[in-house]
């Protein structure tokens, strides 16, 4: 079995087989017989737990047929420093041969990739003393609360809070600059109680994540309220696809979720399954 980096030759090539959103860099390399018949792989760390992490993306519309060879070979080949595999897969095949040949290596689910076509909608009605509107001056805080909350329970691997926090205010401080982020709150009597942040390019828009931090606040549906209030003023805007992520508890497949997230529009477009190493 053929493992290596990637040259300069390859480059065109991947990137014709590859899926549009694929980066390729030096951090990368393919596993098969040609680049034609073969696994690409993309080393990273992540930012807040210094894990190194190996990911592996399709090149073909199908998966290759001899591709438990090529895991068991990836996997015999890791260099000693990689704490965890990924590979994305689509809803057809991790329902599939393939999915189960992950499951039997060792790999769970971890992250559901889901879009939604939006359109031109209603902003809805909203209870009295209660508005929704983007963040303010002065209310950075609360959206650093917000987002540290939901990365922090994401992780896993335990990192100092004070770490989090100065990562998630230079991430959305950067991106608020440069507008590619926008947080939008709801504001309840006076009190903020919800705040959802937003990535946007273009046409298309991801809602990052939406975050009740009081437990008080909870089961009173500003998730829901929240999310249609973005995604109308987002189609207003001229986008007309929405993207989000959904974390799966403990490794098991949301089914009940899916169904719910169905019935709202949303269409499950790849699920994330990871293979701890050490």
């Amino acid at each position: 079995m053929n493992i290596r980096d990637i040259t300069p030759a390859d480059l065109d090539r991947l990137r014709a087989l590859a899926p549009d959103d694929t980066h390729i860099d030096g951090h990368a390399g393919v596993i098969g017989t040609s680049v034609d018949h073969a696994v690409l792989w993309r080393d990273g760390v992540h930012p807040l737990t210094d894990r190194r992490e190996r990911q592996f993306v399709q090149l073909a519309d199908r998966p290759p047929v001899h591709w438990q060879d090529l895991l068991r070979a990836a996997l015999a080949a890791l260099p000693h420093d990689i704490s965890q595999v990924r590979v994305e897969v689509r809803p057809s095949d991790h329902g599939g041969a393939f999915g189960d040949a992950l499951r039997a290596s060792g790999f769970v689910d971890q992250i559901l990739r889901i879009r939604k076509d939006i359109a031109d909608i209603a902003e809805p009605d909203l209870p009295a003393e209660t508005c929704i509107r983007q963040l303010a001056a002065g209310e950075e805080h609360f959206a650093v609360h917000c987002v540290s909350r939901a990365i922090t329970q994401a992780l896993d691997a335990p990192v100092p809070p004070s770490r989090v926090s100065q990562f998630v205010s230079d991430w959305l401080n950067d991106g608020w600059s440069a507008q590619t982020l926008r947080s939008y709150v709801v504001e309840c009597a006076g009190v903020l109680v919800a705040h959802a942040l937003v990535s946007l390019d273009g046409s298309a828009g991801e809602l990052v994540d939406v975050v009740i931090p009081n437990d008080d606040q909870r089961s009173r549906g500003w998730s829901r309220v929240l999310s249609t209030f973005v995604e109308a003023r987002l189609s207003r805007e001229g986008v007309s696809l929405l993207g989000g992520t959904v974390v799966t508890p403990n490794g098991v497949y949301p089914n009940q979720l899916v169904k719910n997230l169905t019935r709202a529009g949303w269409r499950v477009e790849s699920v994330s399954m990871i293979r701890k190493t050490r």
